[in-house]
């Protein structure tokens, strides 16, 4: 699925996104970056908070260490997931 239809399915079919991004120094260039993303579903939860994350650490000017981390947890009847990675100058 492409961003645009991505976008798109957002827009007619979401009941609410919220997007929010932290860092954490991890280091001397590290930060430990995580992006919280709320919506309907899992699967789309969890792809804006992937998207968020990527998003964040390459507008920081950073790169992506290991592995991206995804917990979600559902509340009501949204669900919020959170992604964490490391990211270094």
């Amino acid at each position: 699925m492409t961003i645009d239809k991505l976008f798109a399915f957002f827009v007619v079919f979401s009941t609410g996104v919220f997007c929010s991004a932290t860092a954490v120094n991890a280091g001397s260039h590290c930060a430990r970056v995580g992006v919280n993303a709320t919506a309907v579903t899992k699967e789309v939860s969890t792809v804006i908070a992937k998207e968020g994350l990527y998003q964040s650490i390459a507008f920081s000017g950073r790169k992506g260490r290991g592995s991206v981390s995804v917990k979600c947890k559902y509340v009501g009847v949204l669900t919020t997931c959170t992604a964490r990675q490391i990211a270094c100058k």
